[in-house]
């Protein structure tokens, strides 16, 4: 066992050091590349990506993934786009006919009003998407987004006023509604708010004279740099949001944290790098998915609880800025509340002896009947929502929430030994084991040792030495999966349950 645990400390030891590397490792987008590819196609041809955006198609005629419905009218209707522009074949025709049919049959759920884990900017992207395909003729239900697109014209209007900056949430969905390309939204790294698509579109904007400047000599090498973080090798395939340093940082080492890692001897060297390094990016207004890009409350919230766990001085102010009438938000005026991030900072204010009444009560409110604790704007997975939601009690030494818990993660466990809202993923089992292995400490119940011990057998079952595998959980204009956060949590899991006699 000790040769295993070795193995895996190898491997982690390997994660820890990449963090951050390159802008961060991230799956490919069917929405960014569709996007790209209707409005800045890749220099070296559309037939590479074209194959690729119909292999992505599922089997209804849709494209997302199937169990999070609101996240796949954009990159359905983006595709069609796509393919109506390039695909000239019998396949590429009957791929838009297939898709047209999907939204009108699932088109009905936006009708009602808008839930808090709609997928970023839909309400700028899918309005435009339609207007779009409605020039061009293809027929939609526009009735049922009618909803939708009086709420898009008015964050329109907001943004209007606002006149944003760059990299800015609003700058993030650019494509949606801006026009004039600003070369003062270009930044450092070449990218239009951490995103393909509106980088795309700034530069379709800027047009056939634009190669001469500077800026657009950015924006292309800022798609080139983005294609390569998916490691897909193609060219214009490319991810949802990049770069994506600071997140893949905070959040991969707050895995290591929950595991009882961050101080463990044998990962010392490369965590010291790390936590030294994101010490001195967090500022006085945050931490940003990266440091080019606007802080936000729960990058921030993650990266404060990692480093006063790790006994480094941080400044609880800087959270305190995020805090609202009764949770803790992302940005300034955010549409939709985050039960995730507000349980981050819930993790962070215990961790300074602090439970303000308001926040643990916003997070209480929101636990289901049956224990657990919906899934959000920023990941598909109620696992994910309800194990971090645990671990922010537990450290407030809340116990009358985590029974009801325990009992819905013991319910839900697969009978391989591992969870999921769709087969079992050891990402999604990583988030049960670190809840669990917490509360076990205080309420030291025999069945959570036996489920522990059947999720240890599976996690071991599937582990494969350097030879990650996952499915998209996480939110963002579409679903993603970010290669190393998950990783870490995967292995921080592992571990936990390899080292727990280690020292007996």
């Amino acid at each position: 066992m000790s040769y295993l645990v070795d193995l895996i400390l190898n491997e982690l030891r390997t994660v820890v050091h990449d963090l951050g590397r390159d802008g961060g490792l991230i799956s490919p987008s069917v929405y960014d590349t569709a996007q790209v590819l209707r409005l800045y196609p890749p220099p070296g041809g559309t037939q590479a990506v074209l194959e690729w955006l119909l292999e992505q198609r599922q089997s209804d005629g849709g494209w997302g993934d199937p169990t999070i419905p609101s996240a796949r009218d954009v990159p359905t209707l983006a595709s069609i786009l796509a393919l109506y522009a390039y695909g000239h074949d019998t396949t590429a025709r009957d791929a838009v006919a297939a898709g047209l049919a999907f939204l009108h049959r699932q088109a009905e759920q936006w009708t009602d009003s808008l839930a808090d884990d709609i997928p970023v900017g839909v309400e700028l992207l899918l309005p435009r998407l339609v207007e779009e395909a409605t020039t061009v003729g293809l027929a939609l239900p526009l009735q049922a987004y009618s909803s939708l697109i009086r709420f898009g014209l008015h964050r329109r209007t907001m943004i209007a006023r606002a006149q944003p900056r760059a990299n800015t949430p609003a700058i993030h969905s650019w494509e949606a509604w801006g026009a004039h390309p600003d070369p003062q939204l270009v930044d450092p790294v070449g990218g239009v708010g951490n995103s393909p698509a509106a980088t795309a579109a700034w530069l379709c904007a800027a047009g056939p004279s634009g190669p001469s400047t500077k800026p657009v000599r950015m924006a292309q090498g800022y798609l080139i740099a983005a294609a390569a973080a998916t490691q897909s090798g193609i060219p214009g395939v490319v991810p949802t949001v990049w770069p994506i340093s600071r997140f893949e940082q905070a959040f991969a080492l707050f895995s290591l944290f929950n595991a009882g890692l961050l101080t463990d001897k044998r990962l010392h060297d490369q965590m010291s790098v790390q936590l030294n390094d994101l010490a001195q990016a967090l500022g006085a207004r945050g931490l940003g998915m990266s440091d080019s890009f606007l802080p936000d409350g729960d990058n921030t919230a993650i990266a404060i609880a990692v480093l006063r766990a790790a006994g480094y001085p941080v400044d609880l102010a800087v959270l305190r800025q995020f805090e609202t009438a009764d949770h803790f938000s992302a940005y300034v005026g955010e549409q939709q509340p985050s039960l995730s991030l507000t349980a981050h900072a819930l993790h962070a204010l215990n961790l300074f002896g602090e439970t303000p009444p308001h926040v643990e009560g916003y997070v209480l409110q929101r636990q289901r009947p049956d224990g657990r604790w919906p899934s959000d704007k920023w990941h598909s997975s109620w696992l994910y929502t309800t194990g971090h939601v645990m671990l922010a009690l537990h450290a407030a030494h809340h116990g009358d929430a985590l029974h009801p818990a325990v009992n819905a993660l013991l319910a839900h466990q697969h009978l391989d030994g591992g969870w999921g809202i769709e087969g079992t993923t050891a990402e999604e089992t990583a988030y049960a084991v670190l809840a669990l292995h917490h509360v076990q400490r205080q309420l030291k119940l025999p069945q959570i040792d036996a489920a522990l011990g059947r999720a240890k057998a599976w996690l071991l079952d599937q582990y494969r030495p350097f030879a990650a595998t996952g499915v998209k959980r996480w939110i963002g204009k579409e679903t993603y999966h970010p290669f190393r956060i998950a990783r870490a949590f995967e292995l921080s899991a592992l571990l936990t349950l390899l080292m727990e006699h280690e020292d007996e």
